[in-house]
């Protein structure tokens, strides 16, 4: 899976979403850093990546259509250390289908897993 990491999300996750095999383009080390999150979003689109981020913005469906890109997986995980906060996302993401990510809104908290679908 093409993902598109944005900037504020962890180095560990980014490193774990590598290490399943995903192509993953990280912001940071892109040299994108500061890109608005329209940016983001255009860039995903373009080129039909998922994007990955702790930004909540990225939950306003209306603002950002995630059947327009290959989806959008927002970790709302937050105050929490780095480690809990990997430990979290793993323990979720792994549950998670292709299928579910594919042109939707996935958001993943402390709680759990939440799919928002797109209507194609």
């Amino acid at each position: 899976m093409k993902v598109f990491a944005n900037e504020n999300l962890f180095e560990p996750i980014i490193d774990y979403l590598r290490h399943l095999g995903n192509d993953v383009l990280s912001i940071r080390d892109s040299g994108l850093s500061g890109i608005s999150d329209d940016e983001v979003y255009e860039k995903a689109c373009k080129e039909n990546m998922v994007i990955i981020t702790m930004d909540k913005d990225f939950t306003r469906m209306f603002r950002f259509p995630p059947v327009k890109c290959g989806g959008i997986v927002v970790a709302k995980i937050y105050k929490r250390p780095v480690d809990e906060t990997l430990m979290i996302f793993k323990k979720y993401y792994q549950s998670i289908k292709m299928e579910d990510i594919k042109g939707n809104l996935v958001i993943i908290t402390p709680e759990g897993v939440r799919i928002r679908r797109s209507i194609r």
